[in-house]
């Protein structure tokens, strides 16, 4: 694949840390690992470091020649390498998108877990398509909005590499109450947060009204975890998109999932109630 002299993408960042990961682990040099694996040195410094997107031929044979072939983070190197600029349904937005929210797009796609927060809205990877449609024009009012929907949807469908992804929601029963012009919309909300919460993959979770309120709750944000990497990765939502943020935010995740959220059951039990008393227009 030709090289790309311009800034990396994150996916390809992500690539060269997994491969310096498992060089370092090794415990091999540049230069040593270049010599095993029947390269030059600076062609393995461009990919650790996302200037140069190795094809998967060529991640197989490296992960072959450092004797790494059957383990699991060698499938996810493999995998992650057929994919230098995230899912075929991104390229379809990609010119409307700014290269910060390509990069946030691109990593979401690759997570396996999603922990993600709302308090004023429903989060976006929970919407249904016609609170979708309700609300993005009020948001902006320049949308559009047949492309919010398509880009959401497949974000919602995706599955990263074909494997089992899944979602933990924690959304704020204010968000879940919003009286909106069209009150039938809130309803099929509701309903399709309560269907999410049947299903295998996905937990729903609802903060109640009367839980305390303190500052790390007023802003939504997002946890994504990845395959065979610990460390979590934290985007935070704001009036002005979504972007990386370097503050680790798994403990006020846990604060609101331990001391504010209802238990699932009792959370779908709230949603029922929701939907038999919908809100007034």
């Amino acid at each position: 694949m030709p090289t790309d002299h311009g800034e990396p993408n994150i996916n390809a960042r992500r690539l060269g840390l997994y491969l310096r990961t498992i060089r370092e682990f090794l415990e091999l040099s540049y230069d040593e690992a270049a010599v095993q694996l029947g390269c030059q040195s600076n062609w393995l410094v461009r990919v650790e470091t996302g200037f140069e997107w190795p094809s998967p031929v060529e991640v197989e044979r490296m992960m072959e020649r450092y004797q790494v072939r059957g383990s699991m983070v060698a499938e996810v190197v493999i995998d992650l390498a057929s994919r230098p600029n995230g899912p075929d349904w991104l390229s379809a937005h990609a010119e409307r998108l700014k290269p910060s929210t390509r990069d946030v797009l691109i990593m979401e796609s690759e997570a396996s877990v999603i922990h993600t927060y709302g308090v004023l809205t429903v989060p976006y990877l929970a919407r249904a398509e016609a609170y979708v449609r309700h609300i993005a024009p009020r948001i902006d009012p320049d949308c559009d909005v047949d492309a919010e929907w398509d880009l959401l949807d497949n974000r919602q469908r995706h599955r990263p590499g074909g494997r089992r992804r899944d979602l933990d929601v924690i959304v704020d029963e204010g968000a879940l109450t919003l009286q909106l012009s069209e009150p039938e919309v809130m309803v099929d909300q509701l309903r399709h947060l309560l269907d999410l919460s049947m299903r295998p993959d996905t937990t729903i979770r609802v903060v109640p009204r009367g839980a305390l309120f303190y500052e790390a709750r007023a802003n939504p944000f997002d946890l994504l975890e990845f395959p065979e990497v610990s460390d979590r990765l934290a985007l935070v939502h704001s009036a002005l998109g979504t972007h990386f943020t370097p503050v680790d935010l798994t403990d006020t995740w846990n604060r609101i999932e331990e001391g504010d959220a209802l238990a699932p059951e009792e959370s779908r039990a709230l949603l029922r109630r929701l939907i038999n008393e919908p809100p007034a227009s």
